[in-house]
Parts: structure tokens; C-alpha cells; sequence
């Protein structure tokens, strides 16, 4: 009987034991459960947050760059207000890089408008600045720069004489700097009297020997030559675009004194005579002769920097007794270019005694030089040139550019726009 009480003693002692033992390896497994659970929640912490940079980074980086375009678009209207600016003000618009012009609730921007180095007030750079949302506080701002120049016609004179069927004729001493070109079929190119061509000189036919002497190089039986083209109407109505004076009697005269004209269509003759010195500012458009004669001066206003501009007559033209057109001023220059529609198998043209620097055309009409009569190029029909006459081509003619002036239309020069360090 004892025994058995001490078995079952025993027992319930090694069945306590038991329950302790069991009851603090369960409590050492939720130890451990809770540190992995908290290191686990620990990285997943970590990997939210990393993952919440990220998105936060991105949609920064995208709102970033929404700003960035919008302050670009701001820059870009910058551009064309500038551009609205020069075609109201006939070019004389500056901007100032201060004053803002705001843009809706969107931003802001400001423009500076700049001649080019060296001076050249056909070419201008425009600068323009976009802000988002204004310039005092920008979150974006980015600024661009662009040239712009005034939109003009390309002729290309690529020889200083260039005929049509007529040919050249030249006598007594006349002289012809530059490359000829003639596409008159037979005797061609015909010379007396020590004339001279200092350079080659082209013909569908012939070139006459001794005279006149040819420095270069005669290229006889070529094929014939695409003369230069100019757009009649369109530099009639550049010019007519600026008004119509209808000649009293039918003559406009310019007798003496300082005058300005241009863009204008004159119906009737124009004369300039007596030390009349006029300015061109424009294209002019003249229905009937014009004549420039006893030391007048019709001189292509410096503004047009290297682009020419057009006078253009149904009638015939006349330069003679010191009478001049002149140039710019600007390296290269801009010429005047003389156009006749006239037919006159005659005298569509006759410089006599100056008319120095000017470009003469009269693609149906002869035209004629004499007595010191001096010209940069000439385009016609036919030319017949002599008594110490002379023509001194200008290479840069070759890609000439001719416009209707400072109020023209000014377009951004292709190639030039590009992004800058905002000021």
C-alpha cells in the first residue's frame, strides 16, 4: 500500500515536470515567433518606404518635367510675340529681358531682341525666357534663342553679264570684269577697239578675235544657259502694298533735296534730277520711264543691311550725267536691282556716265552702256557696251538676297533655334 502511493506520487511529480516543460518551450516558441515577426515587419517597412521614394521620386520627376515643358512653351510664345513684335514695329522692337508678359494663370515670359555682331539689322537673335508660374517665384523656367531675319527672294546672278539671243557687243575700250555668258546662237560675243573681258567668257556661238581679248578662258558652242528669274508681280504688289501716288501731268520729279521713298507704286514717270538725293526704303513700282540724271542719287537705305531691294519700271530706264544707285553700306552690300519689263530693242537700259553699283535687268530689252558708264552685274536680252564703259562683278551675287525691307515679314532663320543657360 505504501508502495503504491509512492508510485503515484512519482508519478504526478514526473507529470508536473512535464506540464513546466512544455508550458516554457511554448513560451520560448512565442518568444522567437514575435522577433521574426517583428523583423519581418521590420523589412517590410524598409522595401514599403524604399518603394515609396521611388514614387514619390517619379512623380516628382514627372511633375519636373511637366513644368520643364510648360516653361518651354511659355519661351516659345516669347518667340512668336517677338516675332508679331518686329512685323508691327517694321523691326524696330528691342524687348528688354524685364518686363514680363504674363500668360493666363499658366506663367510668364520675357524677350530680348538683339542684332547680330557685326551689326546687321536684317538678322536679329530673339532671347526668350519661360517662368512657371511667374518670374519673381519660378518652380520652372527655361529659355531658348533663335534668329530671325526678314524674308527676301534668292536670284542667283552667277555671271557678271548674262544675254539672251541678242548677245554682247563691245567697243572702244569697254571692259568686263567678271565671267560673260551669252546665249545667242553665231557670232556671240563681238568686240573692237581694245575691248576686254577680264575673266571666261561662255557662248552658245562664237567669240570674235583679236577683240575682244579674254584673260580667261573662251568655252565657245555651249549649251545654252538658264537665265536669272525675277518675279515681276510679286515685287509689284510689295511695292504697292505701301501705297499708290498717281503722278501729277504723269510725273513724279525729285528735283534737288533729301527725300525718302518706298515701298511705293508710282503711276507715271519717275524723275530724279538736280543732286536729289533719295533714300530707298522699300520696293518701287513705277508704271511708266524713270530716269536719274545730273548727279541724283537714288541710294538703298542702310537698314537692308546685305539684302537688296527692287526698282521695277514698265518703262524704259535711264541713269546718265553723274546720275547714281547706290549700295548699303553693310559687307556684303545689298544692291538695287534695276528690273525693265520693257521690250525696247533698243534702249530698255542706257547707263551713261556713272551708275555705279546697282544690278540692271532687262530680260526682254537691250541694254546699253557708255561713256565711263559703270554697273556690278547685268542681265538682258542684249548688251551693247563701249566708249571705256565698265562692269566690276560682285562675286557675293551669286546668292543674292532681295527683300522689301525693315517692314517686311521677319520668319525664324532655319537651324538657329536652340536651348540656353537661363539668364
Amino acid at each position: 500500500m505504501k508502495i503504491n502511493q509512492k508510485q503515484e506520487t512519482g508519478n504526478q511529480k514526473q507529470k508536473l515536470f512535464s506540464l513546466k516543460f512544455n508550458v516554457s518551450s511554448f513560451q520560448f516558441a512565442s518568444g522567437q515567433m514575435m522577433i521574426i515577426a517583428i523583423i519581418f515587419l521590420a523589412v517590410i517597412l524598409v522595401i514599403s518606404a524604399a518603394l515609396f521614394a521611388r514614387v514619390a521620386g517619379f512623380l516628382r520627376f514627372g511633375s519636373n518635367s511637366i513644368l520643364r515643358e510648360q516653361a518651354t512653351n511659355l519661351a516659345e510664345a516669347g518667340i512668336d510675340y517677338a516675332i508679331f513684335k518686329l512685323n508691327e514695329t517694321a523691326g524696330s522692337y528691342t524687348g528688354t529681358g524685364v518686363t514680363e508678359v504674363t500668360v493666363g494663370t499658366i506663367g510668364s515670359f520675357t524677350t530680348t531682341v538683339q542684332e547680330k555682331n557685326p551689326p546687321n539689322p536684317q538678322l536679329k537673335t530673339i532671347t526668350s525666357t519661360g517662368y512657371i508660374p511667374n518670374k519673381t517665384n519660378p518652380r520652372a523656367k527655361r529659355t531658348l534663342k533663335v534668329d530671325v531675319l526678314i524674308s527676301a527672294e534668292s536670284i542667283a546672278f552667277r555671271y557678271a553679264v548674262e544675254v539672251g539671243t541678242g548677245g554682247v557687243s563691245m567697243e572702244n575700250s569697254a571692259l568686263i570684269t567678271g565671267t560673260v555668258y551669252s546665249n545667242k546662237s553665231g557670232v556671240s560675243i563681238s568686240g573692237s577697239g581694245s575691248s576686254k573681258i577680264d575673266g571666261d567668257a561662255y557662248t552658245v556661238g562664237t567669240i570674235t578675235t583679236p577683240d575682244p581679248t579674254v584673260t580667261g578662258t573662251k568655252y565657245q558652242n555651249q549649251p545654252a544657259s538658264e537665265m536669272p528669274t525675277v518675279d515681276y508681280q510679286y515685287w509689284k504688289n510689295q511695292a504697292e502694298a505701301g501705297g499708290t501716288t498717281n503722278c501729277p501731268a504723269g510725273l513724279c520729279k525729285y528735283d534737288g533735296g533729301v527725300h525718302n521713298l518706298g515701298p511705293r507704286k508710282l503711276v507715271g514717270k519717275l524723275e530724279l534730277a538736280n543732286s536729289a538725293y533719295v533714300t530707298m526704303d522699300g520696293p518701287i513700282y513705277v508704271t511708266g520711264d524713270v530716269e536719274v540724271h545730273n548727279s541724283a542719287v537714288l541710294k538703298l537705305n542702310d537698314n537692308f543691311g546685305s539684302n537688296g531691294s527692287v526698282l521695277i519700271a514698265d518703262g524704259t530706264i535711264t541713269v546718265r550725267n553723274d546720275g547714281e544707285l547706290q549700295s548699303t553700306n553693310a559687307t556684303p552690300k545689298g544692291y538695287i536691282l534695276a528690273v525693265t519689263t520693257s521690250t525696247d530693242p533698243n534702249q530698255a537700259i542706257s547707263i551713261r556716265n556713272r551708275g555705279v553699283n546697282a544690278i540692271f535687268y532687262a530680260l526682254d530689252g537691250t541694254a546699253e552702256m557708255r561713256n565711263n558708264a559703270k554697273v556690278t552685274a547685268l542681265v538682258a536680252k542684249q548688251l551693247i557696251i563701249r566708249n571705256s564703259a565698265s562692269l566690276d562683278y560682285d562675286s557675293g551675287l551669286a546668292s543674292a538676297q532681295f527683300s522689301s525691307g525693315p517692314g517686311g515679314s521677319w520668319q525664324i532663320k532655319r537651324g538657329t533655334y536652340r536651348f540656353t543657360i537661363s539668364p
